[in-house]
């Protein structure tokens, strides 16, 4: 086992980029949930892991009470994992300061996410700033390998939609959790600030330092970070609004106009101009509608001028 998890640590060339494998490309679900769901380390194992941990904000659930996959929740489409490296790892873990891995919908067998593919499936040209990192040798491959394996399944429109997400929802917990390195704090003490804070943790990957907060994004496919428990309410949706009940048809609107006595009634140019005109009875040879009948005859049908 040792030497197989040692392997999960090298850096492995894939494509253009450094590959770093990570919970959702190596890991079974007896190694989550043995290895990096749990709270309660052994002591000798983390060293002060025995300490009293931060009590976590009532925002947050425990999450160790959490499952292996992750459930979004009634009526939301997209949830996953904003995934964030303490820097305490070994290999390509192992950093100056903490810095974001990627934002990771939990699809197929990680939970009930949905993948929803972007409009522009092109991959990124460029680095992102949570990404920037002069320790990195292929920072670049690595943001590419980010789209492809997680970012195609976000629901984001194109690469800069993703990342520009990514980056937005990782500045805030990235402020807390380099403030508490600085502090001294070890892996377990920094995971309990991050909670602390209302940044919500789903998971820990204890062998390579990292944190998971949980995230969800509703029908406008824009991330928030939220509590499982707060998904339904954060990023849940009953569908579109009904929009406003069409107006009645109006009934068809009378022809312009009426015939007065000594008037001209409306223009014509037969008596069917005048059939609907209040008070008009034919087409007079003037040209306009009058309401006088040709003499003895009843009814401008009558009368074919």
């Amino acid at each position: 086992v040792g030497a197989v998890l040692a392997l999960g640590v090298v850096a492995l060339r894939v494509g253009l980029g450094t590959y770093r494998p990570h919970r959702n490309e190596f890991t079974s679900s007896a190694h989550r949930s043995g290895a990096m769901v749990w709270k309660a380390w052994s002591s000798g194992r983390e060293g002060a892991a025995a300490n009293a941990s931060v009590a976590a904000s009532s925002a947050c659930s425990d999450w160790t009470s959490h499952g292996d996959d992750m459930e979004c929740g009634a009526n939301v489409p997209l949830c996953g994992l904003l995934t964030l490296q303490t820097g305490l790892g070994t290999g390509v873990y192992h950093h100056n300061k903490p810095m974001v891995h990627g934002l990771w919908p939990e699809v197929g067998s990680y939970g009930s996410s949905k993948c929803i593919k972007p409009e522009d499936p092109t991959p990124p040209s460029t680095v992102y700033p949570c990404y920037a990192d002069p320790d990195e040798p292929d920072t670049l491959g690595f943001e590419q390998h980010e789209w492809e394996k997680h970012g195609e399944c976000a629901g984001a429109k194109d690469q800069s939609d993703y990342f520009d997400q990514v980056c937005r929802l990782s500045t805030a917990p990235l402020a807390a959790l380099r403030k508490a390195r600085d502090a001294g704090q070890d892996f377990n003490a920094m995971a309990d600030s991050l909670q602390s804070a209302g940044f919500c943790v789903f998971s820990l990957s204890t062998y390579e330092k990292q944190i998971m907060l949980s995230a969800c994004a509703g029908a406008d496919r824009r991330w928030k970070l939220a509590d499982v428990s707060d998904f339904s309410r954060v990023c849940g949706s009953g569908g579109p609004s009904p929009g406003p009940s069409p107006s009645p048809s109006p009934p068809p609107s009378p022809k312009p106009g009426a015939c007065v006595t000594g008037h001209h009634g409306p223009p014509c140019k037969s008596n069917a101009d005048c059939d609907g005109v209040k008070d008009c009875v034919r087409c007079a040879k003037s040209g306009f509608c009058t309401d006088v009948p040709i003499e003895g005859q009843g009814s401008f049908e009558a009368a074919a001028v």
